[in-house]
């Protein structure tokens, strides 16, 4: 049990004490499931979900903390807990409430008697403050199916006591005054099930400001939002009745929150998190009188049934949206990493959320951007651009130059607000590509050219300064006052700004090789002079050189590259480790690769250089204001931005959603909108990044009921997605229902806050077509709705052999299965529906459906054939006209497979609830073979194959594991003839004959739903992908060298020691929640040296041995190697 305190300076939590109250783990008796304050902060109380309840006293000491006292038990023998909150007792003694099922004598009734006429009873327990003890004081029986409380205020504000939340019904209860009752508003309307009832998932509390008032938001399971008040008789305080009024509609949350300033925060069961502004509080009675009841004429006694009340449903009204939406994943049912677009790196195609407002997302990598123009500059490949402001003071862009070298031309564009008009008649040298133009001095501009280097003075004067003979400009580099040009004869040139002019100087230091790129550090705050620049040199070197008047162009530090260096640019940037501005050296390297290292102020050497691959092309690097942070421009085959992280502080490199650029410059509007100007082919275009520290893109597409699983095309960017609901109303059944066909019903499939329709028992379900590629035809191209009550379950595109390796698209379906609540009575099966694919993918033509004694979990394609799990069977089929054909059978899993994954003539199968099997399939004799299992019983929900003997999983419980056939098992497998005596071995234990090593286990605090082996950065190693029902997206990363392993088992060793976790809770125990953790460094543990302080970094890298810069050097590369 922790008590923590919120650091407003810092942003953060601070442990204030920590005490231990149980040591056998997180188990149904320790308390912990629920947790609830008394308002008057003097005590609280835990729950465990049976028997147990501990009250801690809460003291204040005269330094204002927070100290707990002993927990005082209030056990109950044989309760089974429900729900839990403290009342509202003003001065008095504090008391909570709990829902409790007493079960003592269900265990000893045999018959049955005792479970039918089981009771649901609120309780109160209250603490004596002045004895110092918790004793039960009064109970009430209540609705059984009660799920919910919620206290009302007590006090001056109200009566106290509590709401007690049913099926269909609301309950005001106190033991001081009679009960209360009012009906759960049922929706209204030609598709609705009048007979459903609705229950409370979420509500929240809310007390006005003025008159002392208070009421409830109480929302169903439908997302629908009620009002609820308590009527006091003023002269008693006691309360009279219930009134209970529609207020709006929002994402199905699993908490509410009321804000002082008037905002309504919903944290959705399902996708973003929203934030709502409170427009009105439907205080007026006459507004919607049909939308609000009042318990005047309903009975309290739960056992008497009451007459239903309804409602009209209506669009937002009291509330409205900020669009301050906390992106999220969750619920993310499936993904696959897939380079659809054909970029550079992969993409996430996700599967998230339920009913009608599922989505399937196309995640990218990268920060988005709004672009706000284009502008064509003719039919000449455009290579370089710069932004030239009218002078030092105005900062707004008032000249673009852009620079072309395939045609040796440079345009100039002046800037007037939003127009752009070429100049004709300009000083500057027009048919030369430029090499670099800037703002030097006051307002003095120059173009640097391959013949020489020409000065446009405020006044219209020009001066020319030439190379000399038989030598050209290659490249130059400039800040406020200082310029270096190096020469095509490897010579370097330095020039200073004065009043009248550049003045250059007349020594010109060659180098030992051709100079291919040179920068410059900005002029520092308060001096005319930079220190250092930097030349890149075509022998694979850069030099750091002084650009001091004094003592020009002396080399300080020589540091060699793997590639030619063809951009440098030196800025000033934050070192998050000190807060200090360190000087900062971005190198792009020919070969695609981009170097950052921090140049010493004194002794100009380069230190803690960090390297990453960024795409196939030159990287060249523009340095702009982005948001008032000083940034870099990465531009390769994609366009990447470099930032300081606005949370973390950590440097962070990100691409943007844009096409590859192939220069960019900042670019300032007359009303100081802050963006960037580009070129790409023969356009100018004007972007402005949006919000950094951003991670992802995503793309959504609307789907229509909640998605199962996905197949790809493997040639065109189609997927097709199968979606499934059970308890909705299908579209067959939706347009043979009487009443839809008389009324207009309201658009329930567009309208995602109404919800699909309801039907208990029925079954929805349909494959959509989208298209993620095409820019004509982007998105669903095609729907099938399948027959009622059949539920898609599988998926897969299949090439039979037997067709010519014709691409198929084949579904696994249920038939008449239970519904969440609802066991079905009719007999269940499953087919197996078979789709032709045409038009490139994007219509599919229903061939037949074959059907099975079971529900079809899952089906691959298998060496130009299905394979096929019918319940613990595994079989191979072929393609027939009127149905799929059976090749062979086999038994392998214990209970029914639910996933299967195959290499060579290797399977392995998924059991439900028995981890996976190996299974070999012998083609001469047509036969399947199990001879490898688990050893533990893992409720598998997601598998892939890694290699031939080793496959990756996860579980319900939230573990991710590998496990590998032993190398000896293997080869025996796959012996010719009958599999050797494998086929011949007697299972053992009930198994197969062998068994599985584990390799590894990791608990992840998400149950994972997907897994895959991919690369997901360009040049990247290969990871192992996984992603959890949560919203959880993660990476196991195999170690290449020992040391590796060695150094970071003791950096996760230390960082449990220096950084344990505020809540308590030790994290070798918390990674081991199933089973030992086993061959796994937590790498988020790992990142969290970067965010400590620098004392405790210093004492971790002491004990390691190692200096601070290395950790982080060596934890940076560690995530960027083969991730983002």
């Amino acid at each position: 049990m922790a008590v923590l305190e919120y650091d407003h300076e810092n942003k953060r939590l601070i442990q204030v004490c920590l005490e231990t109250f149980g040591k056998s783990g997180v188990r149904r008796t320790v308390p912990g499931q629920y947790l609830a304050a008394d308002p008057a902060g003097r005590c609280f109380m835990m729950a465990s979900t049976e028997k147990n309840k501990l009250v801690y006293m809460l003291s204040r000491r005269p330094d204002g903390t927070v100290r707990p006292s002993s927990p005082h038990e209030a056990n109950s023998w044989a309760t089974i807990n429900f729900a839990m909150c403290a009342l509202d007792c003003g001065t008095d003694n504090p008391i909570f409430a709990a829902l409790e099922v007493d079960y003592t004598e269900l265990e000893a009734d045999s018959t049955g008697t005792a479970y039918e006429n089981r009771e649901k009873i609120l309780s109160y327990y209250t603490v004596d403050l002045g004895l110092n003890h918790v004793v039960r004081t009064w109970s009430e029986p209540v609705d059984y199916t009660a799920n919910k409380l919620f206290a009302v205020p007590g006090g001056s504000r109200g009566p106290s006591g509590v709401i007690v939340c049913a099926k269909g019904r609301l309950y005001y209860v106190h033991d001081k005054f009679s009960s209360l009752s009012v009906q759960i508003p049922r929706r209204a309307g030609p598709l609705e099930d009048a007979s459903r009832d609705r229950i409370i998932v979420a509500g929240i509390l809310v007390k006005t400001p003025r008159g002392g008032g208070f009421f409830m938001l109480l929302q169903t399971d439908d997302g629908d939002l009620f009002k609820l008040t308590v009527e006091l008789d003023e002269e008693v305080a006691e309360p009279v009745s219930l009134k209970i009024k529609y207020f709006d509609t929002v994402p199905l949350a699993s908490y509410l929150i009321s804000l002082r300033r008037g905002f309504l925060y919903v944290a959705a069961e399902n996708g973003p998190t929203k934030l709502y502004n409170v427009t009105s509080l439907a205080d007026d009675d006459d507004d919607e009188p049909d939308n609000i009841h009042e318990s005047t004429n309903v009975s309290s006694d739960y056992t008497q049934q009451i007459q239903p009340a309804y409602f009209r449903h209506r669009g937002i009204k009291h509330l409205s949206d900020t669009d301050a939406a906390i992106p999220a994943l969750h619920s993310l049912i499936r993904t696959k990493v897939d380079n659809i677009l054909g970029e550079d790196s992969p993409q996430i195609i996700g599967l998230q959320g339920r009913g009608n407002e599922s989505l399937l997302k196309l995640i990218k990598h990268g920060n988005s951007v709004h672009e706000f123009g284009a502008q064509p500059m003719g039919e000449r490949i455009l290579d370089n651009v710069w932004s030239l402001p009218e002078s030092r003071e105005n900062p707004e862009t008032k000249l673009i130059v852009v620079s072309s070298r395939h045609g040796q031309r440079t345009e100039f564009l002046a800037v007037d607000g939003n127009n752009f008009n070429s100049l004709d008649a300009t000083p500057f040298n027009k048919e030369r590509a430029t090499v670099l133009a800037a703002n030097m001095g006051h307002s003095t501009k120059i173009q640097v050219h391959a013949k020489g280097i020409l000065s446009v003075f405020p006044d219209g004067r020009t001066t020319d300064w030439n190379p000399p003979p038989h030598c050209t400009i290659a490249c130059a580099a400039a800040n406020d006052l200082q310029l270096i040009v190096g020469l095509s004869t490897g010579e370097l040139c330095y020039f200073f700004m004065e009043d009248t002019g550049l003045l250059a100087l007349e020594d010109r230091p060659e180098m030992s090789s051709g100079i291919t790129a040179l920068g410059v550090a900005d002029t520092p705050h308060g001096r005319d002079q930079a220190r250092f620049g930097v030349v890149g040199c075509d022998d694979n070197s850069i030099r750091v050189v002084s650009i001091l008047k004094d003592n020009p162009l002396e080399v300080h530090s020589i540091q060699a590259v793997t590639a030619v260096p063809v951009s440098i640019v030196v800025t000033d940037m934050i070192d998050p480790a000190s807060g200090t501005t360190v000087t900062v050296c971005h190198l792009g390297l020919a070969s695609g690769l981009y170097l950052r290292a921090i140049i010493d102020d004194v002794t100009g050497e380069l230190s803690q250089t960090r390297s990453r691959f960024l795409g196939t092309q030159p990287v060249h690097i523009f340095s702009a204001m982005v948001q008032g942070q000083q940034c870099v421009i990465l531009c390769t085959s994609k366009t990447w931005i470099g930032y300081h992280h606005p949370v973390s502080g950590q440097y962070t490199v990100a691409p943007l959603d844009t096409v590859g650029l192939h220069a960019v410059a900042p670019f300032i509007s007359e009303n100081a909108h802050v963006g960037l100007c580009g070129v790409v082919g023969t356009e100018l275009r004007f972007i402005e990044p949006a919000k950094l520290g951003q991670r992802f893109v995503t793309e959504e597409y609307k789907l229509r009921y909640t998605p199962r699983n996905l197949a790809r095309h493997p040639t065109e960017g189609v997927v097709y997605v199968i979606e499934t609901d059970g308890n909705t109303m299908s579209k067959a059944t939706e347009a043979s229902t009487a009443l839809a066909q008389k009324e207009s019903a309201p658009p329930y499939h567009d309208n995602a806050p109404l919800g699909n329709p309801r039907a208990v028992g029925h079954w929805a379900s349909c494959i959509q077509v989208i298209d993620l590629v095409s820019p004509e035809g982007k998105g669903i191209t095609n729907t099938y709705e399948l027959d009622e009550n059949e539920s898609a379950l599988c998926c897969a595109v299949v090439p039979f052999e037997s067709k010519s390796s014709q691409l198929y698209f084949m579904v696994g379906t249920g038939r008449n299965m239970p519904t969440p609540g609802r066991p079905s009575s009719a007999p269940q099966g499953g087919f197996v529906r078979t789709y032709r694919i045409l038009d490139g993918g994007k219509e599919l033509k229903f061939l037949h459906k074959t059907e099975f004694e079971t529900p079809i979990y899952a089906l691959m394609p298998f060496q130009g054939k299905l394979a096929l799990a019918v319940g613990k069977m595994i079989s191979i089929y072929d393609l027939g006209r009127q149905h799929i054909l059976r090749r062979s059978l086999g038994y392998s899993v214990p209970n029914f497979i639910v996933s299967l994954d195959a290499m060579g003539n290797r399977i392995v199968c998924g059991d439900v609830s028995q981890s996976v099997t190996y299974v070999v399939f012998n083609e001469d004799f047509n036969r399947f073979v199990p001879f490898c299992d688990d050893t533990i019983a893992r409720w598998t929900t997601t598998m892939s194959m890694i290699d031939y003997d080793t496959t990756a999983g996860g579980d319900k419980f939230g573990n991710l594991w590998i496990v590998r056939c032993p190398a000896d098992v293997s080869r025996e497998s796959d012996e010719p003839g009958t599999n050797g005596h494998i086929s011949n071995e007697e299972s053992y234990l009930g198994g197969t004959p062998n068994r599985l090593e584990c390799r590894a286990h990791f608990y992840t605090r998400d149950i994972p739903m997907s897994v895959q082996r991919t690369s997901l950065v360009p040049g990247g190693a290969e990871v192992l992908f996984w992603s959890g029902i949560q919203g959880s997206m993660g990476i196991l990363s195999p170690f290449v060298a020992r040391r590796d392993v060695t150094f970071f088992t003791q950096l996760e060793l230390l960082m449990r020691q220096h950084d344990p976790s505020i809540s308590g809770r030790d994290h070798l125990a918390y990674r081991s929640y199933y089973v030992p953790v086993r061959c796994v460094i937590d790498g988020d543990l790992i990142e969290r040296f970067l965010e400590l302080s620098y004392d405790k970094k210093q004492r971790i890298a002491a004990e390691c041995e190692r200096d601070v810069p290395d950790i982080e050097k060596k934890i940076q590369e560690m995530r960027t190697r083969v991730a983002f």
